[in-house]
Formats: C-alpha cells, structure tokens, sequence
C-alpha cells in the first residue's frame, strides 16, 4: 500500500491526468498506437493510490473527437471525473460539454507530437472563456517567450495550465527561472506530472529540488497527475504508487493536500 501522509476523511485526492482508450482496442491514425486499457483498468491503481477523484485528458490520437471521453464521463463508477477536450475554432456544444463535467480545453504545441498551435492560444481561449473554462498548455521552454507575450491576451480571469512541468528540463537553471516568471503572472499554474521530465522514472529524485521550489513558492498553483497509461513511453511502463511516494516525502503534508486535493477542487470544480 502506497504511504502517504495523514489526511482527514473529507480529503479526496486527484489525478489530473489520465487518458481513457477501449480495452477491446481501437484503430489509429496518430504517433502512437493507443494501448487496450480503460477506466476500469485505471480504476485497479487508483483505488490502491486512494485516487477518488480523476481527470480524463483528450488524448492526441482522437483529435477532436471527444465522443470517448463524453461517454466515460457519463459512464463511469467508483470515481468522480471531470474532462478536458480537444476542440477547433468550428467545434460546437460546448455548453453540453461543460454541463458533463468538461471544465477546458487543450492546446497541443510540442514538436515532438508536429504540432505548433500556440499562436491558436488566443482565439481558443476567448472560445473557453464562454463556458468559463480554462485552457491546459502541453508546450515546452522554448515556446515560453512568445506564450509569456499572449498571457495579456487571455480573457480576465482566466487560468492556463501547463502539462507535464512545462517539459523543463530539471537540470537547467534557466528553464525553471523561465517556468517561474509565467507562474509569478498568476495566469498560470502547473501540473507536477513526472514521467516526462525525469530521468529517473520510478524513483523521481531528480525533480525534489524542482518539486519543493514549486511548491514553496506556488503552493496555489500545484497539482498532480500521473499521465495514465504512458503512452509515447518506452516500457517498463510507470507506476502510480512511486510517484505518489515521492510527493508525500518532498512535500509537506499542507503542500500534499493543496497540489492533490485543495486545488485540483478548485480548478476542476469537484
């Protein structure tokens, strides 16, 4: 059983980052080939990492399709869920949308995945913002000037979230200095999602000076997600539990229960 720290029984923790395939398996026309696991499978690691609370991303590979991820929301048992979708300028329904539980939406801009859609930032969030949604950022460094030029250009209010640290690479002063002036905006917030950015995948001891100088200086603007099921990832696949563990001993537990509960409350309006 996964150790974590002491929470009162009203403390539901999250997961702010999974993605839901088809365990019967599904065709594919995107980078990867989706792997055979659905919300019940997530369901067996997180009832182990007391995860009582989950948020289902869009993921890459059905584009803007969101049809998968509205029936897992309306579908699903043993979990409370809230989603983030995919859209294009001509999307319609977001209003149904949102009264499923989808709380925003996402922008891809990595070039690993061939994508370069933050100039979309903008217009997508003025879309968002009619909702009142927020828009999740999967982007990296090199990017954060021209993101830091168009924070302005955001409806009043609104939040941005960036996925996965930021792609940072822990090692590098002026990645993380960069990371911190867009939290300082208070625009931003940031997903403390390891697997990508570590490069000890498991144990995660790279990313505790990373971790702790988010949290102490951004505590409001922390949370966690364990990027289920990996996919784009070579095997052997991460855990859950390690991750979790690691979180529990670089944080605090006041720190531990803003990043997985208080905030993810917040944000994704559980």
């Amino acid at each position: 059983m996964t150790k974590l720290p002491e929470t009162p029984n009203t403390v539901s923790l999250c997961d702010c980052h999974i993605h839901v395939f088809d365990r019967y398996g599904q065709a594919s026309t995107g980078r990867y080939s989706p792997p055979a696991k659905d919300i019940t499978d997530y369901l067996a690691e997180a009832t182990a990492g007391r995860m009582e609370r989950a948020v289902v991303i869009q993921a890459s590979v059905d584009g803007t399709d969101n049809s998968r991820l509205m029936k897992v929301l309306g579908s699903a048992e043993g979990i409370e869920l809230r989603g983030v979708v995919m859209v294009d300028p001509e999307t319609k329904g977001l209003e149904d949308m949102a009264a499923a539980g989808i709380c925003a939406l996402r922008i891809q801009d990595r070039t690993r995945l061939g994508r370069n859609d933050l100039a979309l930032l903008p217009e997508m969030s003025r879309r968002a913002a009619t909702v009142d949604w927020h828009v999740e950022l999967n982007t990296e460094p090199e990017r954060y000037d021209t993101l830091a030029n168009l924070i302005s250009q955001l409806p009043a209010g609104q939040l941005l979230v960036l996925d996965h640290f930021g792609h940072v690479d822990p090692q590098n002063a002026a990645d993380l200095d960069r990371l911190c002036r867009l939290l300082d905006t208070g625009r931003v917030w940031v997903k403390l999602t390891p697997t990508r950015v570590s490069r000890r995948v498991g144990y995660y001891d790279d990313l505790g000076g990373l971790v702790r100088r988010l949290a102490d200086n951004y505590p409001e603007q922390c949370i966690w997600g364990s990027d289920w099921p990996h996919v784009m990832t070579e095997p052997p696949l991460p855990e859950t539990a390690p991750m979790l563990e690691f979180m529990a001993e670089v944080l605090t537990a006041a720190q531990f229960e803003a990043c997985l509960s208080t905030n993810p409350a917040l944000l994704y309006r559980f």
